[in-house]
């Protein structure tokens, strides 16, 4: 059975963000419970400044939990990831090099990115359309595997330099 690496590691950075999320969640809820039980025991009875240094102390364990960045790492790893995806999908079940291009850019670019970029969105594509086929027909060999890396990776690249974030 033929590996995509490519594909297992974006499932991979998924699977961490997912979790460094689900972690920072489960941390926050537990601040909270030892919050309130802290509230409970003093039953009424602490002073205003006490209840304002525990809500402090509170709010800025919660703020270095960064829960923020961590949802957006993991919509960055969702997005990746289902880019990745949906990219072998097409070149997997369609032959023709033209129709694959053709979708892929549909699926990644946007018209106005298309105009300034096409020449080295389509180059770059052909190469993957290209590699992934080698890989997936004829030899899953260590270099068709890095030549389905490098243009990836070339396409990520250009995604990035248009200010995406993948």
């Amino acid at each position: 059975m033929r590996r995509h690496h490519l594909i297992e590691e974006a499932k991979a950075e998924l699977d961490v963000a997912y979790d460094a999320v689900k972690q920072a969640e489960t941390d926050l809820m537990r601040l909270e419970f030892d919050y309130n039980e802290r509230v409970k025991q003093a039953n009424g009875s602490a002073d205003p400044g006490f209840l304002a240094s525990l809500t402090q102390e509170k709010e800025e364990q919660q703020q270095s939990l960064d829960l923020e960045a961590l949802y957006a790492l993991q919509q960055t790893a969702t997005q990746r990831f289902a880019l990745v995806s949906a990219s072998f999908g097409i070149v997997g079940s369609i032959k023709d090099p033209h129709m694959t291009v053709d979708l892929i850019v549909r699926l990644l670019f946007q018209e106005d990115e298309l105009r300034r970029n096409r020449v080295a969105i389509e180059r770059n594509l052909k190469a993957f359309h290209k590699s992934l086929r080698a890989y997936m027909l004829e030899d899953s060999s260590a270099e068709n595997d890095t030549a389905v890396r490098e243009s990836w990776a070339a396409i990520e690249g250009i995604l990035r330099d248009l200010g995406r974030e993948i």
